[in-house]
């Protein structure tokens, strides 16, 4: 989205962006069948895939690096409150809709809502840039880099759940994207003449460590927030709506404290210090949310969760500063960019990541128990299921104490996974963010040293 925007302007992509997010909720809503709703997230997924990078991309334009973190903020918070409303959202939608076309809610919700965002957009600020020719754009390398991750994706989705890791169908989109994320490394180093990815920032160390961080951090924040959701579905068995409630301690915590941290960087001019205490909190906090049982109190299940969102809280900002101080001025919309994407990477894998072991787990534990194994394989399904079974029968102790052990599981790879975000943290370098703004977009009306 960096390259784009540089090359056709950031308010067109931006609204470009807006306008094939709003046609896929158009596809959705009318979808009669999945190759229709599939097709309908694909187009929106292009169009939140321009529209979450561009909000940061466009505060980098606009705001000097000692002082972004207190206006980031707002926007990482607010992707943060939209992370956390949407289960409670979509929980009215189940809870009061027809179980037939209540779905459909989803995407009606996105009308409103994009023509705010239209209108304020219209009427917000503009850009000068005098712009390069399309020739400029990577074709090659963006669709290279494009094809290989939703290989890689699709190859490691498959991997223990569809099919075995050891067979084609698994190990063929694993190599094609691996294969693929090579040739992208040489075609941007060798091959492009303008590469979609700056290589400043690829070739630094301190940058490569932030990113993986970034990767990891996804992994683990998505990967919790999704499961301890099932935790609240299938082992407290509360209802869509209660289950949107339950993961509201999350962003409760989250959210202030990530505000707070991002003035405490903008104030200081460091973010390390950060970055430690923030792997730290959240190694622990993951750690804990293995102690999730059946009979977990609510008052200590809500303190887990509020620990989980603190944690996240001091990494959310932390991450995303250290990545634009490590890169050049000339550089940091892209670094922005690429920390963008590596944490939503993250959210993929971790979902990825918690179905397998889920499944895996969920299934040892209930061929233990003599029961079929096959309810692991439609887990979240079955949930529906589980609470219609009588109290205190055995099958339905038994089946919630594999989705216990199966979660278990999930939060202890999860915990192992965030030392590797720790690891990381030494080879982040302390750079100064006391940087002059170096762009080529500025506001209409601003002066020429703007």
């Amino acid at each position: 989205m960096a390259s784009l925007s540089d090359i056709f302007g950031r308010r067109k992509v931006l609204v470009a962006s807006m306008g094939f997010f709003v046609i896929g909720s158009i596809v959705g809503c009318v979808a009669h069948n999945m190759a229709t709703l599939l097709a309908g997230r694909v187009i929106q997924g292009i169009g939140g895939g321009g529209l979450i990078p561009l909000a940061m991309i466009i505060n980098t334009d606009i705001i000097p690096l000692r002082q972004r973190p207190k206006f980031g903020a707002i926007i990482q918070a607010s992707m943060a409150l939209g992370t956390i409303l949407g289960p409670l959202i979509g929980g009215c939608f189940v809870d009061h809709t027809s179980s037939s076309t209540g779905w459909r809610w989803v995407f009606y919700i996105n009308f409103p809502l994009s023509a705010l965002a239209g209108l304020m957009l219209f009427v917000s600020i503009r850009f000068k840039n005098g712009g390069r020719k399309l020739r400029s754009v990577d074709w090659i390398g963006q669709v290279l880099f494009i094809t290989s991750m939703s290989a890689f994706l699709i190859g490691l989705s498959w991997g223990g759940v569809q099919y075995s890791w050891d067979s084609y169908q698994t190990l063929v989109p694993l190599c094609l994207g691996v294969g693929g994320i090579i040739a992208t490394g040489f075609w941007e180093f060798f091959g492009a003449s303008h590469p979609f990815l700056r290589l400043s920032i690829l070739t630094d160390r301190s940058s490569l460590a932030v990113y993986a961080g970034s990767i990891v951090q996804g992994i683990i924040m998505y990967g919790e927030l999704y499961y301890i959701s099932l935790y609240l579905q299938a082992v407290k068995l509360l209802s869509a709506v209660m289950n949107g409630v339950g993961v509201l301690p999350v962003s409760i915590v989250l959210l202030p404290t990530s505000i707070v941290v991002a003035f405490i960087i903008s104030k200081t001019g460091r973010y390390r210090w950060a970055l430690w205490c923030g792997w730290v909190a959240t190694i622990a906090a993951t750690g804990v949310t293995i102690l999730l049982r059946e009979h977990t109190s609510t008052a200590g299940w809500i303190f887990i969760f509020a620990f989980v969102g603190f944690g996240h809280g001091i990494l959310y900002n932390a991450l995303l500063f250290a990545a634009q101080a490590s890169s050049p001025a000339k550089d940091v919309a892209y670094a922005a960019s690429l920390y963008t994407f590596c944490r939503t990477l993250g959210f993929a894998i971790g979902v990825i990541i918690g179905g397998t072991v889920l499944q895996n787990f969920m299934a040892t534990r209930l061929g233990d128990l003599g029961l079929p194994t096959a309810i692991a394989h439609d887990a979240e399904g079955y949930i529906s299921t589980l609470k219609t079974l009588p109290a205190g029968s055995a099958l339905r102790e038994g089946v919630m104490n594999a989705y216990v052990y199966g979660l278990d599981s999930i939060f202890e790879v999860m915990t192992g996974i965030g030392a590797l975000g720790l690891l990381a943290t030494p080879f982040v370098a302390s750079r100064t963010m006391d940087k002059s703004l170096e762009t080529d977009h500025v506001v209409q009306g601003a002066k020429d040293d703007a």
